[in-house]
Parts: structure tokens; C-alpha cells; sequence
């Protein structure tokens, strides 16, 4: 089951079924989630989606026929009974994210936290790269074959036709990058197709140092702060249908030849059926922070006085990613004017 905490900073009630026009002051939430409402192992031969204990994530380096980014994981988080839904896309500024996620193999890949360009692939997996090992990415999802958040489920069939046989670029849901007016770039064989994919956020952990192997039971935090509209946009739509998705992947070679390793290479991680994720609290987890309605209302109190710009000046001065108001992770002149204007507003 589910199980969320949920704190209001500060709290401002909101009547059932209000619009966002209703809502006078900002109300910053933040809810944890201890386990996910749907996680899949999105591979093409999966043939239990939804069911299985464990879900590895590997590439199979510029090998056609088949994703760059083969074994992808989806991830899901309801949020509708802390987050309120519906109040347009728009109304939701998220502030923070953070996943986790807990692996079960042992010792069978290197520690990478640094982002690795398409151009330290090289051909079929030869390795370019200045660090060793390589890292593991967050993304948002994208969807194709005209399927969206609300008809693909854990059990909707990986894909349709492929663009090459048997299974490149034929997955549905996909980790995707999205551009400012929230197109999806599916980011699966951006080796192949060579342009650079930078992820939401780079796995990290305090387990072991970089370049080191990882031992069992290791859990991955993935941090990150929305900085691109494209970005914004999506997580908006996301919470306004009252879930949050992501995709996890890594480059790690599948074993097999042609750019592939020997044996498993690759992270494996705890699925939320797994028994001993259940037993040992290993399932993927989420933190969120998000504001809803007007910035101008700083402090959420229902009035805007000088507690509101003071409140605000004092994040801006520390850098809170609260005080960026037009998200773009960037501090300056074009946050202080986007909150004059919205304290200025009704």
C-alpha cells in the first residue's frame, strides 16, 4: 500500500472541488511516498509487466535491433490525495524532487555519478570515457501509439511495430526529454542517433566512492529541481492528472555481443512486490515539494503584507528554490519582478 506523509508550509484550507482562481495565498506542500502505486520493468521481453520482484536496467550499446537504453524502469507515484488535482496544468509550480531507489545485486557494477556525453560511447561500447563505470539517469516519460498517463497502465503491451527488428524504437512509454512547448524527444537510442540526453537528475550515493563497485542493497537518491519550461509543463499535466511519473536508465552493457558484457553488469532493482522490499522498506520512494495558487501570497497566511516580501526577499538572498519564480534555476532580476507582479495582483 501507499503510504504518505504529507506537511503544508503553511497550511491553507482548500474546499472540495475549488479552482485555482478560489485559492487566494500560495500553498507549498510537500508529501513523501514510501513506496510506488505502479513500477514495470519497461523491456521488451518482459513477460510479466507489473508483476516481477526484481527490474534490471542496462543498455545495448548502438546494437540494432534493439534500444541504446534496452531496460528502462517506469515508475509511478499517485499524489492526488495530497496534491490537489484539477486545478490546470498550470497552477503547479514543483519546487523539488527527490527518487530513490534500492538495488538487489551485488558488487556486479562500477559507481559512476557524473554525466557521461553520447560521445564517450564510441562504437559498439567502446569505452571513451575519462571516469570508469557508468552512470544511472532519471527522466520524465513520454508516450506514443496514442496512449498517455491515464490508458497506460502496468499491463499495457510494451509496443507496436517496430523501426527495427524486433524491438527498436517500438516501446510506448519511453524516457523522454521535453522541449518548451511540451513535445516529448524519446532519448531510448540517442547513441544511434547521436545528440546529447541530459537527464533530471544522476543516481547518487554515499554507499561507496565513485568508481568503486556497488554492493547489494544500496539505494540511489535522484535530487533535482525543474529548471526547463518542457519540464515544468509536464510535471504540471502530471500532477493536475494526480500522478508523477518518471523513467529510470543506465548505459551499463546488457551481456551479449555485440557491445555487451560478460555476465550481469548492471543494476537490478527491488520491485515493490519483491518480498524483501516489503520486509526491509526497499521499494522506490518519492519526495516532493510543490506550490500551488499565487506567489504574492509568499507565506500562505491569505493576506499579502510585507511578511510576504520579506519572507521572499530572505529565499532569494539564500538561494531557496522557492524564491525562483519563474523556474528557471536561475536567481535574479526576472524573480523579483515575476513576485512584484503576482503580490501586486488579485
Amino acid at each position: 500500500m501507499n503510504i504518505s506523509q504529507t506537511r503544508l508550509i503553511p497550511t491553507c484550507s482548500i474546499l472540495a472541488g475549488s479552482l485555482l482562481s478560489s485559492i487566494s495565498g500560495a500553498q507549498v506542500i510537500e508529501a513523501d511516498y514510501s513506496s510506488p502505486t505502479l513500477d514495470r520493468w519497461n523491456y521488451p521481453f518482459n513477460g510479466s509487466p507489473g508483476t516481477r520482484i526484481e527490474m534490471p536496467s542496462y543498455g545495448a550499446i548502438e546494437q540494432l535491433g534493439f534500444d541504446d537504453h534496452d531496460a528502462q524502469v517506469l515508475l509511478g507515484f499517485d499524489t492526488a490525495a495530497d496534491i490537489p488535482p484539477g486545478l490546470g496544468a498550470d497552477a503547479y509550480r514543483v519546487l523539488s524532487i527527490t527518487v530513490s531507489m534500492t538495488m538487489s545485486n551485488d558488487n556486479d557494477f562500477i559507481y559512476d555519478p557524473t554525466y557521461d556525453s553520447y560521445e564517450t560511447y564510441g562504437e559498439l561500447g567502446s569505452p571513451l570515457d575519462t571516469d570508469p563505470g557508468r552512470p544511472i539517469n532519471l527522466w520524465l516519460t513520454g508516450y506514443r501509439d496514442g496512449l498517455d498517463q491515464t490508458t497506460y497502465i502496468e499491463t499495457t503491451p510494451f509496443g507496436f511495430t517496430p523501426d527495427v527488428p524486433p524491438a527498436q524504437g517500438m516501446r510506448s512509454a519511453f524516457a523522454a526529454i521535453f522541449d518548451n512547448a511540451g513535445v516529448p524527444t524519446d532519448i531510448s537510442n540517442n547513441l544511434k542517433e547521436q545528440f546529447e540526453a541530459v537527464p533530471l537528475a544522476i543516481g547518487q550515493t554515499d554507499a561507496v566512492n565513485p568508481g568503486e563497485s556497488v554492493p547489494a542493497d544500496t539505494t540511489f537518491t535522484f535530487t533535482f529541481t525543474p529548471c526547463q519550461l518542457g519540464e515544468h509543463m509536464e510535471l504540471g499535466k502530471m500532477l493536475d492528472l494526480g500522478q508523477l511519473r518518471f523513467s529510470v536508465s543506465s548505459l551499463q552493457a546488457a551481456t551479449g555481443d555485440p557491445g555487451g558484457g560478460g555476465g550481469v553488469v548492471y543494476p537490478i532493482w527491488y520491485a515493490r512486490e519483491n518480498p524483501i522490499a516489503i520486509i526491509f522498506d526497499y521499494a522506490a520512494k518519492l519526495s516532493v515539494e510543490v506550490r500551488i495558487g499565487s506567489a504574492g501570497d509568499y507565506n500562505g497566511d491569505g493576506s499579502r503584507n510585507f511578511l510576504d516580501v520579506s519572507d521572499f526577499l530572505s529565499d532569494f538572498g539564500s538561494t531557496n528554490p522557492a524564491a525562483d519564480i519563474n523556474g528557471d534555476c536561475s536567481f535574479n532580476f526576472l524573480d523579483v519582478s515575476g513576485f512584484l507582479s503576482e503580490y501586486s495582483s488579485n
